[in-house]
């Protein structure tokens, strides 16, 4: 390719001509590669996590593997690891400090987190550097302020006003600590903690067991291999195993491999129409210029200019267009990283994560740039160079002859409206998706509500009556700060996976439900979640003699048709079992049963119609407590503040022996509406971006088309008009030409909406992948806006001067 100054600064002179189309141009090849560019830096991140680990290949969790019943001592195992400086560098350790989140407050700003047990050189064997602060020293150990180092995130949500964490102190289930560092990604699987700290100086450091190795530089793997295979042997006498199932072993930090999902394929398929749309809106435009400097163009061919010459000088304008399009949509790129980061929601990790700029986010824009320049400006360019200069003098523009070129708009038009369509069906089958989540009604108020999920951790098996978990429990919850109201709730199956029904009759009918269970509740529990009864009465406070039960409307239709659920009997087990029989007393309102992809009543997603059965125990029914405990759980009405509640039960059910706090949250969270409530409402606002862009690119291509179209045309209209043609045939002239295309392009979106949709399965609704009367109405508004697309220029037309267009030429 031939270039000089001069061909430059001619390709640079014909956009400073057409500044409207220079502008146009670039803002959308911006936008699009910034799409794509942001889209593809979130699947990098995922495809190759970036970790602040220094040389991350070298450091390795080391497993000992062998029969608990010889185990060895903690401290010999450090011992035996320590032996093998040789070919370790660094050792370490750290761990989770509890099985489930704790309280972590600063101020009004609070989360549930992650905490772990770590060494003091701890980010030094990892190479991790604090971002702001310093890390643990020895003497962190000792010191009685038990310092801690928090990750980025959770340092962003208690200090979210700029205000430098360092210094500052935060609580732990209640416990003060200061902060002493802030660490940023150290995102490999099981580094990942949202608070640091030393273990209790009561734990003598020399014992606890590294876990994590950095191996020296410069190793082969045999001679690692080598030293791996002594230690383990020696672990092996130490623990009186045979070798040959007791043994060390180093494991990798790499996650496991990425692999695409049909929704990425959904994502990547989006952003790659919007540039493509947007690269045949600009093939056609530079098409269309092309042809509409035909004797410009003849006239170089016939000064001794050859088609190679042509090429060049068109592809160079094109390149330029990219170049700052490339330039832009980089710019756009590294703002929307942080407005994407800033924004991802936890829920639609496994789908989309922070997206991190590299290497090779900088060579896919490159990439995704060249093929802007190859669509935009070798494919036109290759066209118009093909045309007889001849012909071209003699045609003269404006005339009508070039019915031809127009036509071979066509096929990028239809391309354009094609893939308009499918991503306008996807988002109409999101957003109405994100809008039945969001108005699911399970039957009660979630908001105000919070759980609490406890193990009793009573050693032995004694006997225990449910009053007296459910009272004792109740009056200690009831005290708590802004709690309104409060019930206990305990899960048991049924006697031999059966239940059997007495009618008013005194007829028996025996079910089998292998996998129902029903809740074991304390008086006041309708009432905690402001669940109407709708037939008969609530539980009666104080004590009974006899147990009560109550079920949803789903089980009394299915198990008295007839509506005589009140005043019948069921026994919650076999006809010959020892299960009590229990007088239904109440009715209460049936709940829904959230899934990934539908919403059910419960009894209909139980498949038998069964519902929901509520058990109120008699004043001395009992049971015994399994040696490993039982699982109680605390439901809480907030008064005011129902986000912060399942932080207050978490500090204050932390020490409520003898039981042991699993784990709260907010109602919302446990039955996941929070989850797809957030998963979907983002995923439908993502896709509403690309439509809307694509969308509205397409509709600027139709546009520019069609203006071109009518320039192109003028003579022939203002023939039209000369010779009696009123405003409606000039209008139905113009738009009838484009009308065709679009319904071929609405053809051929719904025939690509056809094999895609099925990508955005795990966003929608069970059921809605092929709903005709949506993807119709989509073609149909898409027809809408194709035609007040290609109106402004058809009203323009209707406005032509027969003589002067006839002067013109």
């Amino acid at each position: 390719m031939r270039l000089s100054r001069h061909d430059v600064r001619l390709a640079a002179r014909s956009f400073t001509r057409h500044r409207t189309f220079s502008i146009v141009a670039v803002v959308s090849l911006g936008l699009a590669i910034a799409l794509n560019t942001t889209m593809y830096s979130v699947i990098d991140a995922m495809v190759n996590p970036h970790t602040d680990i220094a040389h991350a290949e070298r450091v390795h969790p080391i497993v000992m593997w062998g029969d608990s019943r010889h185990a060895v001592d903690a401290r010999k195992r450090a011992e035996l690891l320590r032996s093998g400086d040789r070919i370790f560098e660094e050792m370490t350790s750290f761990g989770p400090a509890s099985n489930h989140p704790v309280s972590l407050e600063h101020g009004r700003n609070y989360e549930q987190a992650s905490v772990a047990y770590v060494a003091p050189n701890v980010f030094r064997a990892l190479g991790i550097r604090p971002s702001q602060g310093r890390p643990f020293t020895d003497d962190d150990y000792t010191a009685a302020s038990a310092p801690v180092v928090l990750s980025a995130r959770a340092a962003n949500t208690l200090f979210p006003d700029g205000e430098s964490p360092i210094g500052a102190v935060v609580d732990l289930d209640g416990s003060p600590h200061p902060v002493i560092g802030v660490v940023g990604k150290a995102s490999q699987p099981g580094v990942h903690y949202d608070v640091w700290m030393l273990p209790p100086a009561t734990v003598p450091l020399a014992a606890i067991f590294p876990n994590i190795v950095r191996v020296r530089a410069g190793l082969s793997r045999e001679q690692i291999n080598a030293e791996v295979e002594r230690m383990s042997v020696r672990f092996a006498e130490l623990a009186g195993e045979n070798p040959k199932y007791t043994r060390l072993e180093l494991s990798g930090l790499k996650p496991a491999p990425f692999s695409f999902r049909r929704f990425h394929y959904a994502l990547v398929s989006a952003v790659v129409a919007v540039l493509l749309i947007a690269c045949a809106n600009l093939a056609n435009l530079q098409l269309a210029r092309g042809l509409g400097r035909s004797r410009e163009l003849a006239l170089r061919t016939a000064l001794g200019a050859t088609r190679r010459d042509i090429v060049n000088q068109l592809l160079l304008e094109s390149a330029l267009l990219a170049a700052v399009g490339l330039v832009l949509g980089l710019v756009l790129t590294l703002w929307a990283n942080g407005l994407l980061a800033a924004h991802i929601p936890q829920s639609v990790a496994e789908y989309i994560i922070e997206p991190q700029i590299s290497w090779r986010v900088f060579a896919f824009a490159l990439a995704a740039c060249l093929v802007c320049v190859t669509i935009i400006g070798l494919i036109p360019a290759l066209h118009v160079s093909r045309v007889d200069p001849n012909e071209l003098l003699k045609a003269g523009a404006g005339t009508g002859a070039n019915t031809r070129n127009r036509r071979k708009y066509s096929f990028m038009i239809v391309a354009e409206i094609g893939l308009s369509l499918a991503l306008l069906s996807g988002m109409a089958l999101l957003i109405r998706s994100a809008a039945a989540v969001q108005a699911v009604n399970l039957g009660y108020n979630l908001k105000p509500l919070a759980q609490a999920f406890l193990i009793n951790r009573t050693p032995g098996s004694p006997v225990v009556r449910y009053v007296d978990v459910q009272n004792a429990l109740i009056s200690r919850v009831r005290a708590f700060p802004d709690v309104a109201d409060a019930a206990v709730v305990v899960h048991r199956r049924m006697v031999d996976n059966s239940t059997t029904v007495a009618d008013v009759g005194g007829e028996k009918r025996e079910l089998m439900t292998p996998t129902y269970s029903y809740s074991i509740v304390s008086p006041g529990y309708f009432r905690t979640l402001q669940l109407p009864i709708v037939a008969g009465r609530d539980f009666s406070e104080g004590v009974t003699a006899d147990g009560e039960l109550i079920i949803d409307e789903s089980t009394a239709r299915y198990l008295w048709p007839n509506g005589h659920a009140v005043g019948g009997f069921i026994k919650l087990g076999s006809d010959t079992s020892h299960a009590p029989w229990i007088r239904v007393v109440g009715v209460v309102k049936r709940t829904t049963e959230l899934t990934p992809w539908t919403f059910a009543v419960v009894g209909d997603a139980m498949g038998r119609g069964l519902g929901a059965m509520y058990y109120r125990p008699s004043a001395q029914e009992s049971f015994v407590s399994a040696t490993f405990g039982y699982r109680v759980d605390v439901v809480v009405r907030a008064l005011r503040d129902p986000e912060r509640m399942p932080i207050t039960l978490r500090r204050e059910l932390a020490n409520a022996a003898p039981y042991e706090l699993f784990g709260s949250a907010s109602l919302e969270e446990v039955v996941g509406l929070r989850r797809m409530r957030e998963s979907h409402d983002f995923v439908a606002r993502m896709f509403v971006l690309f439509t809307g862009l694509a969308v509205g690119l397409a509709a600027v291509g139709i546009y520019g088309i069609v203006a071109h179209s009518v320039a192109e045309r003028r003579r022939e209209l203002g023939v039209r008009i000369a010779l009696g043609a009123n405003a409606r045939d000039i209008l139905r002239a113009v738009l009838r030409e484009g009308n065709a295309v679009a319904l071929g392009g609405l053809a051929a979106g719904l025939l690509l909406t056809k094999y895609t949709v099925l990508w955005l399965r795990a966003f929608s609704l069970e059921g809605d992948q092929y709903d005709a009367p949506l993807f119709a109405a989509m073609a149909a508004v898409l027809f809408v806006v194709a035609v007040i697309a290609a109106l402004g220029p058809a009203l323009r037309a209707t406005r032509i001067d027969p003589v002067e267009s006839l002067r013109s030429e």
